[in-house]
């Protein structure tokens, strides 16, 4: 009976190692074909335990050592190492029995590497569908709110560009037919048509514009500006929408040179988008400050241009939705005037630039 439970411990498809617990540590006084064949070892006995800690763990691993082999017990997962010193992630199970007044350490083992590696690849598998999956959820309900959204779009656009026309076509019609009594009138008429003329002129540029950036095909011209004249310009151009609105208009600068590189006419369009919104959405008798100032990073040296007004501001949680299109789009009725996309539109002239 002996020699049957050895035989089959000796063939078993497990590997099997028995140490002897020394004072000097574990040392091993058997192990079977299986355990010599996963550690790659020619001597089944006088070898110690700490022969198979590894050099240190791999990842979520944690590698075989001391406080494995003084406790009982399944650890499923272990880095132990071979007789070559490769590391290899092994299922493990501890046992001590005591015999003839010595205590020996049973040690069984399988090698688990492949199946480990397969499970791993599974899982990352597993987590790169699910996260396919959700982008695929979210753009098909970008989509469907984009869809929406165009709707909307085009419907308020079509209202939007119809309001000058029809002034412009109205009031041609009054000067066409003179029928205006004085030529202040006359001279009231050609105002309208040329302020409804400037509007219609907006709405179509921010559609082309969007078009254009949305298709990757927006150009630009770069080349040395001077800043300070353009702001005092554009400032100039505000002042009538800012005395209408009793808001306060200045213009701050501190830089000892304002020349600077950029498209002008994107420049001054995403300027006058900025200085446009802070007026629209301020108080009465508020204040919109413009300030040019230097900054210098990595021994380059910028000019920025700052905006800051006294309006009731935008909440953290919704500032990214005023540059993002989809959200613009999808509330484009709540704007006061025009398509709404001027600081989508803003946004991607600066990334383009």
């Amino acid at each position: 009976m002996r020699e049957l439970f050895k035989g089959l411990v000796e063939n078993a498809t497990v590997g099997m190692i028995a140490f002897e617990e020394l004072a000097t540590g574990h040392i091993a006084v058997f192990s079977n074909a299986r355990a010599l064949e996963i550690l790659e070892r020619k001597d089944g006995a006088g070898w110690a335990c700490h022969d198979l800690f590894p050099d240190s763990g791999r990842g979520s691993i944690a590698p075989f050592g001391p406080e494995f082999a003084g406790r009982e017990g399944l650890h499923p997962e272990v880095l132990m190492k071979k007789a070559t010193g490769a590391a290899f992630v092994a299922s493990a199970a501890i046992r001590k029995v005591h015999d003839n007044g010595k205590t020996l350490l049973l040690l069984s083992l399988q090698d688990i590497t492949v199946e480990w590696k397969l499970a791993r690849d599974l899982t990352a598998k597993q987590e790169e569908i699910a996260r396919a999956y959700t982008e695929l959820l979210e753009q098909n309900n970008q989509l469907k709110t984009l869809d929406q959204a165009k709707d909307k779009f085009i419907a308020l656009t079509t209202h939007e560009l119809r309001t000058p026309l029809s002034a412009i076509l109205a009031t041609a019609d009054f000067l066409e037919n003179k029928l205006y009594d004085t030529d202040e009138q006359r001279d009231e008429f050609i105002r309208t048509i040329s302020e409804q003329g400037r509007h219609l002129m907006e709405l179509v540029n921010d559609v082309l514009d969007f078009a254009k950036i949305r298709a990757g095909k927006m150009d630009f011209y770069v080349e040395e500006i001077e800043l300070n004249g353009l702001l005092k310009k554009v400032v100039s151009n505000f002042q009538h929408m800012a005395d209408q609105s009793n808001v306060s208009l200045t213009l701050e600068s501190s830089v000892t040179t304002d020349k600077a590189w950029a498209d002008l006419v994107r420049l001054k369009e995403i300027i006058n988008n900025v200085i446009s919104n802070a007026i629209k959405y301020n108080r009465e008798n508020g204040k919109v400050v413009i300030r040019m100032m230097e900054v210098t990073d990595q021994s380059r040296r910028y000019i920025r241009i700052v905006v800051t007004d006294t309006g009731v501001g935008i909440p953290a949680d919704k500032l990214e939705g005023v540059f993002n299109e989809f959200e613009t789009v999808g509330h484009v009725s709540k704007h006061h005037k025009g398509t709404g996309l001027g600081m989508p539109i803003s946004r991607r002239l600066v990334e383009s630039m």
